[in-house]
């Protein structure tokens, strides 16, 4: 995955039915349940359940990817931002980072496993044909 670009949009709600309901007529999106709440939009990010005991406004988050949380958490720290959520797991794929900018924005960072960029890496070359051997011509 190529860092430091936005690669993840994910919409925080306490309503998610009501937000496939709403995007899947306007656009045709298509959605499934990644786990217990959280629903994966089809190519276009997430839709992430906020839970009734956790204080969190509705809205969208957009994920960055990284190299190096711990690395980005720092530069965010001394630049005036705070860190809501340092490097949390998602089992098997990487960590993610929420924070805020000096003006209150939230954004997050993503951080993928290792074996999640090979598999991303293979993926992207699975498609391209390899090119043809030559063939040497003997001569007789």
């Amino acid at each position: 995955m190529p860092k430091n670009v936005i690669q993840h949009h994910e919409w925080n709600t306490r309503d998610p039915k009501r937000l496939q309901s709403f995007y899947g007529r306007i656009f045709d999106w298509k959605f499934f349940e990644a786990m217990p709440g959280y629903t994966m939009v089809d190519g276009i990010g997430g839709i992430f359940d906020i839970p009734a005991d956790m204080e969190l406004n509705p809205g969208v988050v957009n994920y960055v990817n990284v190299d190096d949380l711990e690395a980005k958490e720092k530069l965010i720290r001394s630049a005036g931002g705070k860190i809501y959520k340092s490097k949390q797991e998602v089992p098997g794929m990487g960590w993610f980072t929420m924070f805020a900018d000096p003006d209150g924005n939230l954004m997050a960072m993503w951080q993928a496993m290792p074996k999640a960029r090979k598999a991303a890496a293979s993926k992207k070359t699975a498609g391209k044909k390899k090119p043809a051997a030559k063939k040497s011509a003997k001569k007789r």
